[in-house]
């Protein structure tokens, strides 16, 4: 993840304290091993998009509250060698960048689905939708019970605060928006 360790060091640390967890409650919820969390407070080691994606649903967080450096103002710009992908089993991750507004943040994201990939994503925050693009290949995007085939151009959007899968079988570059409520939205 190169120098984006530190940031996860601080923002995990910072999580934990601001919920009142211990390093093995984290691990319980997380299901991350607490020397690996300890690891990673202290800006060592290298997380997988999986070990990050586990503490950020232990923690009621995105992948975003854990590897994002605070912003510069004015304009920004993103280089790929600043930002590069966090490694995974069936995805990598690069967060582009995550802007907060007064009810939702926006999360952009660059998804490169390996062949073969299977990812089946926990329900977001209540209120998360998903905005997919494919940049090349063929996906699976959405709902567990309500995905959809998406090629080279195709877009979807949709509920994200329920279980959702990114599928390829051939591998897939995904240009990925996600709106996440900053409260939660009122009952109907």
């Amino acid at each position: 993840m190169g120098n984006g360790t530190a940031a996860v060091a601080r923002n995990v640390q910072r999580l934990r304290a601001d919920r009142g967890l211990t390093l093995a409650v984290l691990a319980e919820r997380s299901g991350v091993a607490k020397g690996t969390i300890s690891e990673l407070e202290r800006g060592r080691g290298n997380p997988t998009v999986e070990t990050l994606f586990a503490l950020a649903y232990a923690l009621d967080a995105t992948l975003a509250d854990l590897v994002e450096e605070e912003p510069p103002a004015g304009v920004q710009i993103v280089r790929a060698a600043e930002r590069p992908p966090i490694p995974g089993q069936p995805l990598d991750a690069r967060l582009l960048q995550r802007s907060r507004h007064t009810h939702v943040a926006v999360e952009t994201y660059d998804f490169s689905l390996h062949a073969n990939s299977d990812h089946h994503a926990k329900a977001h925050r209540p209120g998360t939708r998903e905005h997919a693009y494919v940049l090349s290949g063929e996906a699976d995007v959405g709902p567990e019970s309500a995905h959809v085939r998406l090629g080279p151009g195709d877009y979807a959007n949709y509920p994200a605060d329920v279980p959702h899968v990114y599928r390829s079988a051939e591998g897939a570059q995904l240009f990925l928006i996600m709106l996440v409520p900053t409260t939660t939205p009122p009952s109907p």
